[in-house]
Order: structure tokens, then C-alpha cells, then sequence
């Protein structure tokens, strides 16, 4: 099965890579080259991918000061791609560091603006690199650099792709790199895996393809994942492929909120006059203090509002790298947090901040006080069926941002969000339905795993008690669960 499943996906790599020189693909006249590694593709932007191809590894947002770790990391990729051996000919070591030097000055911009959102001008440098990298890519490079090459094609089209004109691209250049072998065996089988490219890259795909109203490679992609002999990716609908998936367990988008425990307290608690006030007036405290710290990240699905399926997120303002944007990209987050259980440990700054809210969620010592809320395993080989280091986190959205479409990690958890304030306007659709919470006060409890989005039409930030919850079809234990 394995010999079959690989080499099937060979045969699909070679059809749709820039590995086709072997296959007797001329090159286009005045194109000869005198090294025979580097012999120049035909077709499209140099490639016959989007012919063949069934996006991105959506990577978590990135914590506070993260944004010079993620320059450090490229930069390290930078070196390492001109490191490998041979040395590649001048002209397209040029339009590596081109593009590379635009991807850049692209993170430089994005992280100095500090609001997750694309100026002007990031987006411009962002549509930089991808002119001289997808230029690059019509050669055949060697494994190593295809596959470093393929990762930074991703990270370019990924923060892109919030504009859908540029979703198929983020789903192609995602799935190449799936299908390079480096990322063919870079596989997660469950939420404890330490690799995880193939998933994220046939699940990303799926998504932007769908964004891009492109069914047919969506469902193509579908079918790919499902063919691996290891991967946690055998998908059974187009709507739900989270990172990993487990059949077997009951699927639908929303769950009643009041059959959670949890729900019913602080349903309660919120209809109390006292307690109502207490939690608005820490609330208020935290927000003055600021308290929540931005979600950043490029990779972030976030948009404007009404820029999920159909509509397209951001303008198509031009600028120059390092030119001042001054309001275009706004200096206040849209997506903010502040983090109070992690799975194991209670934050417990944050918790004295809000002690009305502790006291509804903490038992005595580190134990949530609802048995539903998900707790990580001691061992951290087993499983993390919370599917996240933030399990219990307080949230903001801004008015006029979105949440585009996306799927979460796993399918055995649910997410609850108790809407503290500014519930009005904001619309949840999940699998296709879209909901609201009801007012402030109120909560909704879903599974993340189905493709979901948020848009925020009301005019006030909305801020919610954000809870992963236990999946109720699975028992605490996870040799009980394997059996």
C-alpha cells in the first residue's frame, strides 16, 4: 500500500512540478542553458502546476515579540537555500534575493504596524516576492531549495490569500509543497505529531480552494488526502478537515449550549444583576490597562468584514517598502487576547485580574472547576485533545474585521464563546450555517474542526470567554479512546 500510495504521488508530483526537464519538455527557444541541472519549464508563469494541482500550513498567530523570531527564521532559510550545493547560477541566485529580500521587507512592515492587518505596502512587497519567486520556480532547482522555495511561496500567498483573487494560488503553492517528499513524510497521525506538513497542506488547500469557488480541486484535494497510509487526513466532507481528523465521532456544526454545564453558569451568573456588574467592571479594568495583547500573525485568517466566501478582503492600494502607510493599515489589532488556562496551568496574573471570572471557571489548585472544560495530558507525548497551548482565553474583535474561513486543529473537541460584550452584529457560520449569540450574556458552542467564519457588522468590540471543551462522544481516557 505504501509502495502504491507513493508512487502515485510521484507520478502526480511530476506531472505538476518544475521536475519535468527528465520528461523531454523543450525549453523555449533562447532559453538554453549550460547547466543541464537548470533547464527551464514551459507553460504558465513557467510551470504546468495549476494544470494538475488538486493551502498552507496556517500557522498559529504568533505570540507577542514574535515578529523579529519569524524574521530570524527566514532569514536562517535564506542561508540554508544558498548553502546547498551546487551552487545555482547567478541569474537565479538574483531572483532568490529579490524575492527573498521583498519577503522581508514585507515581515518588517507588517510586525512594525502591529495591528495584524496588510498596508499598503506589505501587500505590495508580499506581490513583489511572489513576481520573482514564482519566476524562480520555473526551474528545476534540486530537492532541498524546490521544497524551501515551495515553503516561502506559501508564506507569501497565505497572508494573500485574505483577497480572493489569490486563493487558488495559496492552494496550489501549498499542496506543491505537500506533494514535495520532504513534506509527503512530514505527516501528523495525532494531535501529539511533531510533523504536520502534509496535513496542513492538503487541509489549507481544500480550504482556499473552496474560498476560490473551485469545487472540483477541492474535492480532488479531498480525495488525495484521504490516500495517504499514515496521515490523520481521511476527510469525509469538504466543510470539515481540520489538521487531523478521526472518524467515528459525531459530527455536526452546533452544539445546544445549554447541555454544557459550563454554559448554565455563567448563563447564570451573567443574569444576575451583582455578578453581572462585577464581570463587566474587570473587564473594563483590563481593557484600560490593555490588558489583551494582538494576535499577529500573517498567516491569521483575518479579513474585513462581508470578505469571506465571494467578497474580497483589503484593497489593492499600491505603496513602497518602508514608505509610511500612515492610517491605511490602522495601528489598533483587530484580534486581541488575553490568556488565562493553557490546558495544565492557570495564568494566574491574568486570573487576579478577573477574579469574578476565575471564580465561575477554577476549582481548587490547577483543576478547571467544569469537568467539560479540556484539560492536556501530563505526558506530553500523549495526545493533546485540547489541540491547543490557549484552552480558556478571554477575545476581542473589532467592528468591521471577519474571521475568513477556516478549520481548526481537531475533531475531538468543541468550542464554546460566552459573549461578555458587543455581541450585536457579530454572525458565526459554521458548516454552512450562520448564527448569532443571542445578546450579551449568552453563548454558542460549536465544532471548530468544520470550516467556520465570524464577521463583526456591529459597532462596538466584542469580547467573549473563549473555552475548548471536551468532545462529549469521547471517554477521558486515550487508550480507552485508541481501543
Amino acid at each position: 500500500e505504501d509502495q502504491e500510495w507513493f508512487g502515485a504521488c510521484g507520478t502526480l508530483r511530476g506531472t505538476c512540478s518544475p521536475r519535468l526537464a527528465h520528461l523531454g519538455f523543450p525549453r523555449p527557444p533562447g532559453q538554453g542553458d549550460p547547466v543541464e541541472a537548470w533547464e527551464y519549464l514551459p507553460g504558465p508563469r513557467g510551470m504546468l502546476i495549476r494544470l494538475a494541482l488538486l493551502a498552507s500550513a496556517l500557522t498559529p498567530p504568533l505570540p507577542p515579540g514574535a515578529g523579529s523570531e519569524a524574521e530570524a527564521a527566514a532569514r536562517r532559510e535564506d542561508q540554508e537555500f544558498e548553502a546547498v550545493q551546487p551552487p545555482m547560477p547567478e541569474h537565479l541566485l538574483a531572483l532568490w534575493r529579490a524575492g527573498s529580500g521583498a519577503y522581508a521587507c514585507f515581515q518588517r512592515e507588517f510586525h512594525s504596524a502591529g495591528a495584524g492587518a496588510l498596508t499598503p505596502s506589505a501587500r505590495a512587497a508580499l506581490k513583489e516576492a511572489a513576481a520573482h519567486l514564482e519566476q524562480l520556480a520555473g526551474f528545476t532547482l534540486g530537492e532541498r531549495r524546490e521544497f524551501i522555495l515551495y515553503g516561502r511561496l506559501q508564506d507569501v500567498f497565505v497572508p494573500l490569500a485574505r483577497e480572493l483573487e489569490h486563493c487558488a494560488d495559496a492552494a496550489s503553492w501549498s499542496l506543491q509543497r505537500a506533494l514535495h517528499p520532504l513534506g509527503t513524510n512530514s505527516y501528523a497521525v495525532d494531535e501529539a505529531s511533531k510533523t504536520s506538513l502534509w496535513n496542513a497542506g492538503v487541509s489549507a488547500a481544500i480550504g482556499f480552494y473552496r474560498r476560490a469557488g473551485d469545487q472540483h480541486r477541492a474535492q480532488a484535494t479531498l480525495e488525495l488526502a484521504r490516500k495517504h497510509p499514515h496521515a490523520a487526513t481521511h476527510y469525509e466532507r469538504l466543510d470539515q478537515t481540520p489538521l487531523v481528523f478521526f472518524p467515528g465521532l459525531e459530527a455536526r456544526p452546533w452544539w445546544e449550549p445549554r447541555s454544557f454545564s459550563l454554559v448554565r453558569k455563567l448563563e447564570s451568573a451573567f443574569a444576575d444583576p451583582g455578578s453581572r456588574a462585577a464581570l463587566l467592571a474587570e473587564l473594563d479594568a483590563v481593557i484600560a490597562r490593555g490588558g489583551l495583547a494582538p494576535i499577529l500573525s500573517p498567516a491569521a485568517p483575518l479579513g474585513e468584514a462581508g470578505a469571506g466566501r465571494g467578497e474580497a478582503a483589503g484593497n489593492e492600494s499600491g505603496g513602497t517598502c518602508g514608505a509610511a502607510d500612515g492610517a491605511a493599515g490602522g495601528t489598533t489589532p483587530a484580534w486581541s487576547e488575553l490568556p488565562l488556562f493553557d490546558g495544565r496551568v492557570w495564568d494566574e496574573g491574568a486570573c487576579a485580574a478577573l477574579p469574578t471570572l476565575r471564580g465561575l471557571l477554577r476549582g481548587r489548585g490547577s483543576e478547571p472547576v467544569d469537568e467539560c472544560i479540556c484539560t492536556a495530558p501530563v505526558d506530553a507525548a500523549s495526545p493533546n485533545l485540547c489541540g491547543t497551548n490557549i484552552v480558556v482565553t478571554l477575545l476581542r474583535l473589532a467592528p468591521g474585521a471577519a474571521v475568513l474561513p477556516h478549520c481548526g486543529i481537531t475533531n475531538r473537541r468543541l468550542t464554546m464563546q460566552f459573549a461578555l460584550r458587543g455581541a450585536e452584529g457579530v454572525e458565526f457560520t459554521v458548516g454552512g450555517e450562520p448564527r448569532g449569540y443571542g445578546g450579551d450574556g449568552k453563548a454558542i458552542v460549536f465544532d471548530d474542526s468544520f470550516e467556520h467564519m465570524v464577521s463583526h457588522r456591529g459597532s462596538q468590540d466584542r469580547y467573549v470567554l473563549y473555552a475548548v471543551l471536551k468532545h462529549p462522544g469521547l471517554t477521558s481516557s486515550v487508550e480507552t479512546l485508541k481501543s
